[in-house]
């Protein structure tokens, strides 16, 4: 689980300008720190905060993690949890409106509509409801005021406000001057509780064209997303962003729907970092989301084991044999190996985190000395976990063969490196090398209070309990090479892989 504290989840590259003693001291200046300054606390209605003061300077960094992402979207509605993050920004009747009594009955017709034209196609009445909802939108958005949050927030000196939907969570996050936190809490629990979902059907047009670039005119992009639908069993399959036919028919019913499925309290940790006195927070928590109530469901968690000790894995159906996607693309030639692997919780997350730095970290790793030094790849690049971790997932490596390279004769070398570490473990450099890496990116991240809030919010929501940040650390400085071989050896073999031939147009 490094990868929640340490972002990006890509390899750790050490720094020669810090000494392995002062490397050596980051897990037990953590602990002390963590002691003496972190505070944490419940409200009944079951939203967690952790609060960590450091009054270094007058700042203070705020982060929400919703338990929710892309994973818990229904079938013929994906694209909806990365919909409703961009909707989280629009307001609600004190924010972003000119006059919401006006503006409401205005967008309860925009809705009626909507679902109207949608049920009627491209049958008799479309072109009028298609005006008609023109006009609607015309009227309703002379009403609102456009980016009427964000405007607010850096007008009172907020910075880095941004949000962010993956699979497994969807992130809220801004800094603001450490004397703001009161504004940051009342527009907070103004948003969440009273949210209004404006703009949506012209926000809907902005997703789709983020599509188009992302994914559709991206070179790799349709043959991604088709791999994951051939290679994945689970919810992962699916992109976050979303299909652009199911974007299409999602209106605010679905919307709103799925906010209040999923956007309770007990479903968000939030994360203070910076000049705050944790009793000020605590009694800005109470006033403000102390009230809140909500019938959200609990958020998924990973069904890691059937009970039986057997893993549950998101390898598909299809015999083992069948394990391979080929497809033509503009990104090609390229290669895919994707081992199926148990989610983050699972003992051997950690060991494979190191398997992935092991394998393509630095330029002392394995693939980058044997392939691509060699002149044998262009790229070689390992993913512990992809495209997340919450769930089972993958151990992806992604290649891609010099020129006039064969796709078999690079499978055939990737494949040989990974049984070479599944064989005999990493050497004790190796090891070591990683150890000291690890502490380092660690005291990097105390420096921020912006990476910090977010690490604890991510620890507390995936483990329930943020001093899994100490507790990976000290597993991180236990670990022997015949772990880091066992675990190889249990998920990295070629009967557990399911390969994907990017082939040239």
């Amino acid at each position: 689980m490094p990868c929640a504290l340490l972002q990006p989840c890509s390899p750790w590259a050490p720094s020669a300008a810090v000494g392995s003693t002062q490397a050596a001291s980051a897990s037990s200046l953590l602990e002390r720190q963590l002691d003496e300054r972190l505070t944490e606390f419940t409200l009944p209605n079951g939203l967690r905060f952790l609060v960590f003061e450091r009054r270094a300077a007058p700042i203070a960094s705020f982060h929400i993690y919703a338990d929710v992402g892309a994973f818990d979207e229904e079938d013929e509605q994906t694209g909806l949890a990365h919909l409703l993050e961009h909707m989280a920004f629009k307001g609600t009747p004190r924010i972003g409106s000119r006059d919401y009594r006006q503006e409401a009955p205005l967008l309860d017709a925009l809705d009626e509509t909507f679902y109207e034209l949608q049920s009627v196609g491209s049958g008799p009445g479309a072109a009028r409801l298609q005006q008609q909802l023109d006009t609607l939108q015309r009227q309703a958005a002379a009403l609102s005021v456009p980016n009427a949050y964000g405007a607010l927030l850096q007008q009172e000196g907020g910075v880095g406000l941004n949000a962010a939907t993956s699979h497994d969570a969807t992130k809220y996050y801004v800094s603001l001057p450490a004397n703001k936190a009161e504004l940051w809490f009342a527009m907070e629990a103004d948003r969440f509780q009273q949210p209004v979902f404006r703009e949506l059907y012209s926000e809907k047009r902005v997703v789709l064209e983020e599509r188009r670039l992302r994914v559709d005119n991206s070179p790799l992009g349709p043959f991604s997303e088709a791999f994951a639908l051939a290679s994945l069993s689970n919810n992962y399959r699916r992109p976050v962003i979303g299909y652009p036919e199911d974007i299409e028919r999602l209106g605010r019913r679905e919307v709103q729907a799925f906010f209040r499925r999923h956007y309770g309290p007990a479903n968000l940790t939030i994360a203070v970092a910076g000049d705050v006195r944790p009793a000020e927070i605590r009694r800005l928590a109470e006033r403000y989301f102390g009230g809140w109530r909500s019938d959200a469901k609990p958020p998924s968690s990973c069904a890691g084991s059937s009970g039986s000790g057997v893993e549950t894995l998101a390898a598909p159906p299809t015999p083992q044999a069948e394990w391979q996607y080929r497809a033509k693309s503009r990104a090609g030639p390229a290669l895919m190996h994707a081992y199926y692997r148990p989610c983050i919780r699972h003992p051997d997350s950690l060991t494979l985190d190191l398997a992935s730095d092991l394998l393509s970290g630095t330029r002392s790793s394995r693939l980058y000395r044997s392939l691509i030094l060699n002149g044998k790849a262009l790229t070689a690049a390992a993913y512990s976990s992809y495209p997340a971790d919450k769930h089972p997932t993958t151990f992806s490596i992604y290649s891609i063969p010099p020129k006039g390279g064969s796709l078999d004769q690079l499978d055939a070398l990737v494949t040989a490196e990974v049984a070479a570490l599944a064989a005999d473990g990493p050497s004790a450099e190796e090891l070591q090398r990683y150890k000291k890496a690890a502490r380092i990116e660690l005291l990097d991240a105390l420096g921020s209070n912006t990476a910090l809030a977010g690490a604890l919010a991510t620890y507390q929501a995936l483990s329930g309990d943020w001093r899994a940040v100490l507790t990976d650390l000290q597993r991180i400085e236990a670990l022997q090479p015949g772990e880091v071989r066992d675990a190889c050896q249990r998920w990295l073999r070629p009967d557990n892989c399911f390969r994907g031939y990017v082939l040239p147009m």
